[in-house]
């Protein structure tokens, strides 16, 4: 070969080497940038995971509380006549708040004044033990200066259910017969 012609295949070769550093380096630069954009779409899509198991747990809580039969939080007023003993809670509606698809959550305030302290578990034990179940939010318990073992208690539950018409609840925690036959209508 003429010493021209290896010049310039040699000139092409180095060329086409010097195009392949520079096409390397240009792509290492986007594959950095996607490299970032790749991280970014993959915790998106964790959140996105994490997100739709909190839906399916809540799906399948509704699925339960929908199968059951009693779908309305049972009275505290007559739950806490039937577990403790000399003693008339005073209970009042805090707050009720509409979930979804027709499910409502009631916050209660139970209020035992110069109850026996030691039967106030056996009334938790039983609110929950309920189906639909009625959750302790808050406890306060303050010693009476009358007794040993006496005292005032103040409890705040709350409990999630079908929905009630407004004053459904009587002031003393009851529901009445009337908004619970209507409840049940509406139901069918």
């Amino acid at each position: 070969m003429k010493p021209k012609a290896l010049f310039i295949l040699q000139a092409c070769a180095l060329a086409v080497f010097l195009a392949g550093v520079l096409a390397s380096i240009a792509t290492i630069r986007q594959n950095l940038d996607l490299r970032g954009k790749i991280r970014n779409k993959i915790e998106t899509l964790a959140q996105l995971v994490a997100m739709k198991q909190t839906r399916d747990r809540h799906q399948a809580a509704l699925r339960v509380f929908e199968g059951l039969s009693n779908a309305l939080p049972v009275s505290l007023a007559s739950l806490g006549r039937a577990t403790v003993t000399n003693a008339t809670p005073e209970i009042r509606e805090r707050e009720s708040r509409n979930l979804t698809a027709g499910w409502t959550l009631w916050q209660m305030e139970v209020v035992f004044s110069e109850v026996n302290l030691s039967q106030v578990p056996g009334f938790l034990q039983a609110a929950e033990m309920q189906r639909p179940p009625w959750r302790l939010v808050e406890c306060t318990l303050a010693s009476s200066r009358q007794a040993d073992g006496l005292g005032r208690v103040v409890l705040i539950l709350e409990a999630v259910g079908k929905h009630v018409e407004r004053g459904a609840w009587s002031n003393n925690g009851r529901q009445t017969p009337d908004a619970r036959r209507q409840t049940a209508e509406k139901a069918q």
